[in-house]
């Protein structure tokens, strides 16, 4: 393929490539914030609008469903309109949805919210990586995108001590109210940021998109990266935009590509042990509530230290090889508590050795898959597909997530954590297979030289 186009040396990033960077910083920390904060706000929102244990699922279930839709029709909402577009409406129908959840008199105004609040959520989860990598130098790329995941982790562990600090009083409103802060910066802080350059060669506008480039890039790289665009742009024009395009030859393989690394990621059980990991804990033998929260507690907070770690190394070491090693990893982990389940029963010591097996999973997730996912997505798509297969792989994404945690205990009821474990590892095993074959190194290379890697397969 011959050798990258990536600069050798460091990238002096303008002024407006930082602020993009804040920007994608927020967005993730937005995603975050509204992880956490509902697990301080639902115990005093059930006494408040007296909530059933069905309703309580419903509105930490409400986000997730906002989200699904969301990240279906943000991709068409992003090509229709412009990334930056796209951008600025997800964090106003974000802290629309704040509002809503905030004032809510009863169940329903609290359903309401929360699904308002998902769209804005799943919204920011596919245009903010899309705009970024876009953007963003190839040099600094995967830092910059992958700063949304680190910001995502530091937003959970942001609502877990703002909903402490609210404990005393109660006052679940005020705790939601606090979203508004960073959602009002998101807002006003995107308003200041130039256009996809990308985008705007898509749309027929080269003059804006040359300036685009000259506020993010420095003088050089962007007439070079210009120059290839403009090139590129006239192979791309017949039948760009056509969903259809997603399984024409040439787009196809990047497509399924995307979408089954959307699927996977989620099949890694990720969000569902998150989520469930103080009832494993407790159910292995960590039993007394307080012991159990603190096994969470460290839990989250070794997935934000280790996303710091893989952050670092992202540009260094490259996407693959920290997916490879992941997976890898991961599967090692699941298997482990699989075994433990399998061979001992609830004790001290299938606690503890539980969260060793939970916590080394989230190592090795945090650093391969919670890391790369997203610029694994939106680099493989070629600019024509890229908005609309984002959508359907982070759609495929979120509604995996949402039916892996609605049938996981049914699981665990049936075939016990083991089995619910060792079926986690099988999956796992098959995303290390798509790490090890398919999936092509895209460290420091030019969106234009990763599209002609999978156009140039298709014509050989």
């Amino acid at each position: 393929m011959g050798s990258s186009s990536a600069e050798s040396g460091a990238t002096r990033l303008p002024a407006m490539g930082w602020l993009a960077i804040a920007i994608a910083a927020l967005g993730g920390m937005l995603y975050g914030y509204d992880i956490g904060i509902i697990s301080g706000a639902l115990v005093f929102m059930k006494s408040a609008l007296t909530l059933s244990a069905s309703e309580m699922s419903w509105i930490v279930a409400a986000v997730l469903g906002g989200g699904s839709l969301a990240t279906l029709i943000g991709g068409p909402i992003a090509d229709a309109i412009g990334r930056k577009a796209t951008l600025l409406i997800s964090g106003v129908v974000f802290a629309l949805g704040v509002i809503v959840t905030a004032l809510a008199a009863s169940y329903i105004g609290a359903l309401g919210g929360r699904l308002i609040q998902g769209v804005g959520v799943g919204l920011v989860t596919i245009v903010v990586p899309l705009y970024m990598v876009e953007v963003m130098p190839p040099s600094i790329r995967g830092r910059s995108v992958t700063l949304f995941q680190l910001c995502l982790t530091f937003g959970i562990l942001a609502g877990y001590l703002v909903g402490y600090f609210f404990n005393a009083s109660g006052d679940w409103r005020a705790m939601f109210a606090t979203a508004l802060v960073p959602a009002a910066a998101f807002v006003l802080l995107g308003v200041l940021l130039p256009n996809s350059p990308r985008w705007l060669i898509k749309k027929g506008r080269p003059k804006e998109a040359r300036a685009a480039l000259a506020r993010t890039h420095d003088a050089a790289e962007a007439e070079s990266t210009y120059a290839e665009l403009i090139e590129q742009a006239d192979t791309e024009a017949d039948g760009a935009g056509r969903w259809g395009l997603l399984f024409a030859p040439g787009y196809r393989k990047a497509f399924f590509l995307a979408l089954a690394i959307g699927l996977l990621n989620q099949l890694t059980g990720i969000n569902t042990l998150l989520q469930f990991n103080t009832v494993i804990l407790d159910q292995s033998g960590l039993s007394g509530g307080a012991t159990a929260v603190l096994g969470s507690v460290s839990v989250g907070l070794t997935n934000f230290v280790v996303t710091i770690i893989g952050l670092l190394l992202i540009d260094r070491v490259g996407r693959r090889p920290l997916l490879i090693l992941g997976t890898a990893g991961a599967t090692v982990a699941l298997a482990f508590m699989a075994l433990v389940h399998l061979l001992t029963t609830a004790s001290a010591f299938q606690g503890y050795a539980t969260l060793a097996g939970l916590i080394g999973f989230v190592v090795f997730f945090a650093i391969g898959p919670g890391i790369v996912v997203w610029l694994a997505i939106s680099e493989v798509l070629p600019l024509a597909i890229r908005a609309k297969g984002m959508a359907v792989a982070l759609f495929a994404n979120s509604l995996m997530s949402a039916a892996l945690a609605a049938v996981f205990m049914d699981i665990v009821s049936v075939a016990g954590y083991a089995g619910a474990f060792g079926l986690l590892a099988i999956a796992v095993s098959l995303y290390w297979l798509i790490a090890v074959f398919p999936l092509p190194e895209t460290k420091g290379r030019k969106l234009e030289e990763i599209e002609t890697h999978f156009l140039g397969a298709a014509e050989g």
